[in-house]
């Protein structure tokens, strides 16, 4: 269902007529003449605050009520001037949020669930923007984009990791931080361990951001990496359930950390599933993480030699690197003895 847009001018207008008050009357009565308040009632000009409270005063109305009309009013208009660029409807514009979806997912409720624009307006009021626009400027300073990329999808996310880690409390950040917690995933994934929370208390102990939360259906994300007031902040979908597959992406956007921290203070690092990069600073990253799960020459070296079993390599991040470069098989046995799904 959608609602046809009005400003309060129109309830007001109404209310004289059925209150028998004519323009003149009313229009002294709350400090403006007779040609503004037609042109109140007809749409033409919006309410000043001043006139608001007159109004609030005069005929017992409340502030707040008709602010929020005249504000919808205004959203209304930036939601259907959005739509005609399109050429889409209210209800495909919301559908592009999944919007069914964002209750269970991000705990986003709705003032009223059978109103397309009310629902327009609660997706805006999460993302904390006015105008549709503002998500795809938004989403111009992302760094790395894919063609299948759903960016009203990504914006939820996005938002979502950025509501989960505000309230973190952060150690001082130095990038030498890095390192200790290289080691600190290299420990754990040593021992086929991984704790959620165990690793958001040791990234923010460290100075960085973590929230590991889930995208919607369809987004195809696999991570992020932002820069927050000055500190880093890494975001990371638990959709990976094998151990050496989570912790490679968590590893990938500490690379961005490491080297591209000043660029990401003016946008977002996003990293997609099954999307090959050929930017130079996703590809860096990459290495930057494979190299961190198992040094480059003791690699090498075991690919060579074919030692894939008898070795000191941290085993699930070897079998993981030696399937991505196709010299053992994801389905093969010692890739599920090593890279076993997490356990519950």
């Amino acid at each position: 269902m959608s609602e046809r847009l009005n400003k309060f001018g129109e309830e007001l207008g109404e209310l004289l007529e059925f209150q028998h008050i004519s323009i003149q009357e009313y229009a002294e009565r709350i400090g403006t003449t007779s040609k503004n308040l037609i042109d109140i009632i007809s749409g033409k000009v919006s309410l000043s605050f001043n006139l608001i409270c007159n109004i609030s005063f005069v005929s017992d109305i409340p502030v707040n009520y008709i602010s929020n009309v005249e504000e919808n009013f205004k959203i209304d208009n930036y939601i259907n001037n959005y739509l005609k660029d399109k050429g889409i409807s209210i209800r495909e514009f919301i559908n592009n949020y999944h919007y069914k979806d964002l209750n269970k997912t991000y705990n986003i409720t709705f003032k009223n669930d059978l109103n397309d624009y009310s629902i327009a307006r609660s997706i805006l009021k999460y993302l904390r923007i006015t105008n549709p626009e503002q998500i795809y400027k938004e989403n111009n300073t992302i760094f790395y984009k894919s063609k299948n990329d759903k960016p009203e999808l990504l914006a939820l996310w996005l938002e979502h990791c950025y509501r989960t880690v505000k309230e973190q409390k952060l150690g001082e950040y130095k990038k030498e931080n890095i390192d200790k917690l290289v080691s600190f995933i290299r420990l754990e994934a040593s021992q086929l361990d991984f704790d959620k929370e165990k690793l958001i208390k040791e990234f923010n102990k460290n100075g960085i951001f973590l929230a590991i939360e889930p995208d919607l259906k369809g987004a195809k994300i696999r991570g992020a990496f932002r820069v927050l007031n000055n500190k880093p902040a890494i975001y990371i979908t638990p959709k990976y359930k094998r151990y050496a597959d989570i912790y490679f992406a968590i590893l990938h956007e500490l690379a961005h950390c490491k080297s591209d921290f000043n660029r990401a203070k003016s946008g977002s690092f996003i990293s997609l599933e099954n999307s090959a990069s050929e930017e130079d600073y996703e590809i860096r990253a990459d290495n930057t993480a494979y190299n961190w799960m198992v040094n480059y020459y003791d690699y090498k070296d075991i690919v060579i030699n074919k030692n894939y079993d008898n070795n000191s390599e941290i085993k699930c991040f070897l079998v993981y690197r030696l399937a991505k470069d196709k010299k053992i098989n994801y389905n093969s046995e010692l890739y599920q003895k090593y890279n076993p799904v997490i356990a519950k």
